[in-house]
């Protein structure tokens, strides 16, 4: 049985935002040349614009619980893991295998359940939430260390302490999202707003763009997953 979707779930879910989303990463990094950026010969500045735009493509469809996100997220975060740690963050490649297959248990995990009515948080969301932060901290700080071999930098404590905590919420999330929690994008939420933060210390102004957008779509993430999930719960 369907139900009638309200005004706010016909914008979110709209084809319009998609290509919003899209078209901000893209025009702001191509209008401040971010996309020329090279370092050590990589073409990481063409890298993280296109990253970002696929990566943004993926985030409207989960927010839609269209599974084909997931798929697509999982090729945005090898880029990403690539961008990150040439912009400075060192923990990039200890920290990014933890979505990458977050997102490969997600679309498992949708695929297997079929409806994706999002759930009402339970002993499992913690359990995740600590998961999440006690190996965000730990791999950061062996990351920052240079994986152990020195101690950190004195420069680059604000990045770690900044880093690990967005890395602690972004797992969260991931660690969440394959049993579909609607109250997971209240951790993105958060999460954006700390990555705008990071990106600007890192100076990627690509990704800065899309976390933007981010921070406005993770509401409404928020708010159309518990409407859906209240709509279901009304029809058992």
């Amino acid at each position: 049985m369907s139900t009638t979707k309200s005004q706010v779930q016909i914008f979110t879910e709209s084809v319009g935002l998609d290509v919003l989303g899209v078209a901000i990463v893209i025009i702001v990094s191509l209008a401040l040349g971010f996309h020329k950026t090279i370092i050590n010969e990589l073409p990481i500045g063409l890298m993280s614009v296109i990253g970002a735009a696929f990566s943004m493509l993926a985030t409207r469809l989960v927010t839609k619980r269209n599974n084909i996100g997931n798929l697509i997220g999982i090729v945005a975060t090898i880029n990403s893991a690539i961008v990150d740690y040439y912009l400075g963050n060192q923990a990039a490649f200890l920290t990014y295998p933890v979505s990458f297959f977050g997102l490969i248990a997600s679309y498992l995990f949708w695929k297997k359940k079929g409806d994706r009515t999002p759930r009402r948080f339970d002993n499992w969301y913690f359990i995740n939430i600590i998961i999440a932060f006690s190996l965000a901290f730990i791999l950061n700080y062996i990351g920052f260390t240079g994986y152990l071999n020195h101690d950190m930098n004195p420069e680059d404590s604000l990045k770690f302490w900044i880093t690990a905590i967005i890395t602690g919420l972004t797992f969260s999330g991931t660690l969440n999202m394959p049993r579909m929690y609607a109250d997971t994008w209240a951790f993105y939420e958060v999460y954006n707003g700390l990555k705008i933060y990071q990106n600007i210390l890192f100076g990627n102004v690509a990704y800065v763009a899309k976390y933007v957008f981010y921070l406005f779509n993770a509401l409404l993430g928020w708010i159309v997953w518990h409407q859906v999930r209240k709509n279901e719960t009304s029809l058992d």
